[in-house]
């Protein structure tokens, strides 16, 4: 049996749709914004938390200054430092992504069409407790053979190490015969090119493609990606 390890946000489950609905929401609670101050201040977050983001998995920072910085250099950036606080933004923001049990169109259907044909194994950068309680909700667990998070591993996707400890756990499976499937370039696909392993971009929303890293091929929707496999 062949194995693959999906990711999980924005590849199943609809993180970025949660996000944009639960950071307006903080802003309008917190900042009283509205409008075109609103899509600012959404845009500014969003370009924060993913550059601090992409600085864990280069291994620039650790999970907790994410956590620590995004709202503080997002309220700094818009000017908003002394009216807000920081720390309860992020504490708001924390139970709502918690609680964020949106899916992708189509992803259920999905799992259960490869459900039985594949070994299905989750590899995330996600929490822990966040991951497997969204899974819990969407009824999206029971197709998943194990799942994988960073923060179990203590080791974050691009790192070879990651994909190392999940086949050091799982003697079963051939790393052969092992596809990483996911939206993300830097965490997923190169990732899944550090450890040596086939890889399918999930390139929902047509982006470039950088000359550093060459998945083995690219669906640009999860019907298209049932059809490969």
């Amino acid at each position: 049996m062949q194995t693959l390890i999906f990711d999980l946000d924005d590849t199943l489950l609809d993180f970025k749709g949660g996000e944009v609905a639960d950071i307006k929401e903080l802003f309008q609670k917190h900042a009283q914004l509205s409008g075109a101050a609103l899509e600012e201040a959404l845009t500014t977050y969003q370009a924060v938390n993913s550059r601090l983001w992409y600085q864990y998995e280069m291994k620039e920072i650790d999970r907790h200054t994410i956590f620590q910085d995004r709202f503080p250099k997002t309220l700094e950036k818009l000017a908003l430092s002394q009216q807000v606080n920081a720390t309860q933004m992020e504490e708001d923001y924390a139970y709502l992504r918690d609680h964020n049990y949106r899916m992708l169109d189509g992803a259920k259907e999905l799992l259960k069409s490869l459900h039985g044909r594949y070994r299905i194994l989750a590899g995330t950068n996600g929490q822990e407790e966040t991951q497997l309680r969204r899974l819990k909700e969407t009824g999206l667990m029971p197709y998943f053979d194990q799942v994988f998070t960073s923060e179990g591993l203590a080791v974050a996707k691009p790192d070879a190490l990651f994909f190392e400890k999940i086949f050091a756990s799982r003697p079963d499976v051939d790393k052969e015969k092992t596809i990483m499937i996911g939206d993300g370039l830097y965490s997923d696909m190169l990732g899944g090119q550090n450890a040596g392993i086939e890889t399918i971009w999930l390139n929902l929303t047509k982006k470039e493609l950088p000359d550093s890293i060459h998945p083995n091929r690219i669906a640009y929707s999860l019907a298209e990606l049932a059809q490969m496999l």
